[in-house]
């Protein structure tokens, strides 16, 4: 069941007509007046600022969505669509909406939202399926794939670092045999002519995956970049000229564009880059309104796969996909709302899968002693979380505790650490809080690294990592496991102070870490392996460097929040944006300790930890612990995170595990 809902805007107002999938053609009505072009835009607006800043929608919005919901669907059209869902029984009704007027393209339609309800919003509801439609003379059917859904990327330019993220994002898909993925079209020398000739000679996919910046230019036109030219200077293709190449493989197999570009969605005189492909012949396009953080981008695209190319589907529905991770998304913010949907056809399911053979992996046997959960995060790719050690703590305190004894301070031993070195620095400076610190755990740094982490450290894959410690134990411990591989190890400033990070580097093959005499422009993620210092102290080498430890409780507060709040300084907000959509390993960190809670909510920017993430919890932990993870009560967005407590046995576990594709 499907109904067309045209609008348009002429010299009465806002107009709204429509026609039903069995003949159905309710009475053309137009938006009150209170309620038209002005009251679309204020939402626009208002919705646009909220997913801009990745918040919820204020009030206010809602309230304005819920009465531009009732004005667009009422009376006898409201009439039809509820007739629809009645006779469409357990399937979804597809709303397409043709807009005729370039200035109605920028209107969140998805977000009208229905009245009495706070969340009822038109682009969520798993009972309405709603997309753009786009006009086309070619005809449309599903197209039958009769095994895995080929994904092809294409990043132009040379920062790949999405490329990455994408394909970790897609990888249990790609491991279930549901996707394949094509080698990407990608780097610094892609050109146009460059990508139209991979395009001409590569295996035509079933989806085509663009990665990169979109536009519209001087003359109106949506565009998209590709890589610099010659000179050095910015150089764009159109979206008409993709669509005129791409127009063969659309008569052939490809389906569907996903436009993971930034306005992607925004209309020029001759509409938007997803409408030009849509018509062009592409069944689908998926491209965003407005610009969203890479890691809401990511997480769009992984549910949207995951819905879409099941093995245990039988048919692959767009519609029902995009609809599924704005639900995901809303979760997060009204990031919900950039993603939308254009369909050139009158139903939105794109792949048959009726006589689909999906090869999976074969299964190996697992282990009978490790956690499920743990062997299961340990198969794949994964960020992890050192926390800091309590051994280190307890010698700091001892130093702390006799040094103000002496000095006539009887400071309770019953004080947190923070509440103590706090208390020392207000009292005697931070320079002797410093040097009670060096003679603490001078004596300390050869120790050797500790069991659990030379254990986990052969799982590390390359990416981003995160060590509470003040000892160099994570990274001399992954470059031991990693000889093959280019450890990093970055120290930054008390954050929010404007001070230059500490870099060691132990190159590949080296045997000895060099300080790095500045941060470099660009890691490669793929390959090399990055360990972020948050709480400072000693770095590795032969000769220690000892920066800026944060240890009182205006230094773990203010540490994280800085002079911009809660964002990381710019270079690191690049390297967070993986460990923001892959699994986390937290290990020996305390739901019940505030400087944990608040490095949480700092790295997942206030957000729900992405799923399948796991906490490794010390032996000697609350017994409230595990119910407080697994409940999610004081977590970055009520995030429900599963626990296993570390017992003499699990360092011997961990060693004999092998996972998917050996060490």
């Amino acid at each position: 069941m499907w109904i067309e809902i045209e609008v348009d805007v002429g010299g009465q107002g806002v107009r709204v007509s429509a026609r039903g999938s069995r003949g159905e053609r309710p009475p053309a009505h137009t938006l009150s007046p209170g309620l038209g072009m002005d009251a679309l835009q204020s939402l626009a607006s208002k919705v646009g600022r909220a997913v801009r800043s990745a918040r919820a929608l204020d009030p206010a919005a809602v309230r304005e969505a819920q009465a531009l919901h009732g004005e667009l669907l009422k009376d006898e059209l409201r009439d039809v669509l509820v007739r629809l869902r009645e006779a469409s029984k357990d399937s979804p009704v597809l709303v397409r909406l043709f807009l005729r007027d370039r200035a109605l393209l920028g209107i969140p339609w998805e977000a009208l939202c229905r009245p009495g309800t706070t969340e009822g919003f038109l682009g969520t509801d798993p009972k309405v399926l709603v997309a753009r439609g786009v006009t086309s003379p070619d005809p449309w059917e599903p197209r039958d794939v009769l095994g895995a859904v080929r994904v092809l990327a294409i990043a132009p330019g040379s920062d790949e670092r999405g490329l990455v993220v994408l394909k970790e994002a897609l990888a249990p898909s790609i491991k279930a045999g549901e996707v394949e993925w094509l080698d990407p079209i990608a780097g610094p020398d892609i050109s146009a002519q460059a990508l139209f000739d991979r395009l001409r000679r590569g295996k035509t996919p079933h989806v085509l995956h663009w990665l990169g910046h979109g536009g519209v230019d001087l003359a109106g036109k949506p565009v998209l970049r590709v890589a610099d030219d010659e000179d050095g200077e910015e150089a764009w293709i159109t979206a008409e000229a993709l669509g005129r190449e791409l127009s063969a493989s659309f008569s052939e197999e490809l389906r569907l564009v996903v436009l993971e570009a930034c306005e992607g969605a925004k209309a020029g005189a001759l509409g938007s880059a997803a409408e030009i492909l849509a018509s062009a012949g592409a069944d689908a396009v998926v491209a965003h309104l407005w610009p969203v953080k890479a890691d809401a981008a990511r997480l769009c695209s992984s549910e949207i796969y995951r819905s879409l190319t099941g093995a245990e589907r039988g048919l692959g529905d767009i519609g029902a996909s995009v609809a599924a991770a704005r639900r995901t998304l809303l979760a997060r913010s009204a990031e919900a709302f950039s993603p939308v949907l254009f369909l050139r056809g009158t139903g939105s399911v794109i792949f048959d899968f009726g006589e689909r053979r999906v090869s999976r992996q074969r299964a190996r046997r697992r282990s009978r002693d490790l956690s499920p959960a743990l062997q299961s995060l340990l198969d794949r790719p994964f960020t992890m979380v050192l926390g800091d050690l309590e051994e280190d703590r307890a010698a700091l305190k001892t130093e702390l505790l006799a040094f103000m004894k002496e000095s006539g301070d009887m400071a309770a031993e019953s004080l947190s650490l923070s509440a103590l070195t706090q208390r020392c620095a207000l009292r005697f400076g931070q320079e002797s809080l410093h040097v009670l610190f060096q003679q603490a755990l001078m004596t300390s740094l050869e120790e050797p690294v500790s069991p659990l982490a030379r254990a986990l450290a052969r799982f590390v894959a390359p990416g981003v990592h995160i060590t509470l410690l003040w000892r160099p134990h994570m990274e001399r411990a992954i470059a031991e496991a990693h000889p093959q591989r280019s450890v990093f190890a970055i120290q930054p400033s008390l954050l929010g102070t404007g001070g230059k990070p500490l870099v060691v580097k132990r190159a590949a093959g080296a045997a000895a870490w060099k300080m790095e005499p500045v941060l470099p422009k660009r890691f490669d993620l793929e390959s090399d392996i990055v360990i972020l210092r948050l709480y400072g102290g000693y770095s590795a080498g032969p000769r220690p460097i000892f920066s800026h430890p944060v240890l009182t409780e205006d230094e773990h507060i203010h540490g994280l929040l800085g002079a911009i709040g809660l964002d990381p300084p710019v270079w690191m907000e690049e390297l967070l944006s993986r460990p923001r959509v892959q699994p986390g390993l937290f290990v020996g960190l305390s739901a019940l300790d505030f400087r944990h809670r608040m490095l949480l909510r700092w790295l997942y920017d206030q957000r729900q930890p992405p799923s399948d993430s796991l906490a490794i919890l010390m032996p000697d932990a609350d017994p409230s612990e595990p119910e407080i993870w697994e409940s999610g009560c004081g977590l970055p967005g009520g995030g429900r995170i599963a626990s296993v407590v570390e017992d003499p046995e699990l360092v011997r576990q961990i060693g004999a595990f092998t996972p998917e594709g050996g060490p």
